[in-house]
């Protein structure tokens, strides 16, 4: 004979105890279930919300390149944003008499430097001692809508800032 023989057997129940007893479980049973898939909820939201923020982060890193097609002119921009402000350049061939910027990056460093263009100047300003050597800021090109090459003072996000692209970093930068 052991532990267990020993256990009497059940006590009948009042109606209203078992009733109650009833109830009580059906809570306990309906409950566990509703936390369950409230927190799956919140569970698939909380993944879900992270995926979308990784997705946004990539867009946000990811870097639109295009290629510049038109090559007869350039801007140099004294200020980071679209608009009047800087200078167009176009270099004339002596032998075909047409224009075609090989180097905007260039020619437009030459004119910050030289004291042409000013960064935070709308227009040009007119040098009157050949001699100064001024400060050049930190310059980069974008793709201008047209396929033109624009000059702008700023880092490497201010194309995407401005909603324009990056020269494709394969082609020769005009």
């Amino acid at each position: 004979m052991n532990i267990v023989d020993q256990v009497p057997d059940p006590r009948p129940m009042r109606a209203a105890h078992y009733v109650a007893l009833r109830r009580e479980v059906q809570k306990l049973g309906s409950v566990a279930p509703r936390r369950w898939r409230r927190s799956s909820v919140a569970m698939l939201l909380g993944i879900s919300g992270v995926a979308g923020g990784v997705g946004v982060a990539a867009a946000a890193v990811y870097t639109h390149y295009e290629k510049v097609s038109n090559i007869t002119t350039a801007h140099c921009y004294s200020l980071p944003q679209l608009g009047d402000n800087g200078t167009t350049i176009a270099v004339l061939s002596v032998t075909t008499g047409s224009s075609q910027v090989t180097d905007a990056l260039g020619t437009c460093t030459m004119l910050f430097r030289d004291g042409f263009l000013t960064p935070g100047v709308f227009q040009v300003v007119h040098v009157t001692q050949p001699t100064t050597v001024h400060a050049v800021p930190n310059l980069v090109v974008c793709t201008m809508p047209d396929g033109t090459a624009g000059v702008f003072p700023g880092n490497s996000s201010t194309c995407s800032d401005l909603g324009l692209s990056q020269p494709k970093p394969s082609t020769t930068i005009p």
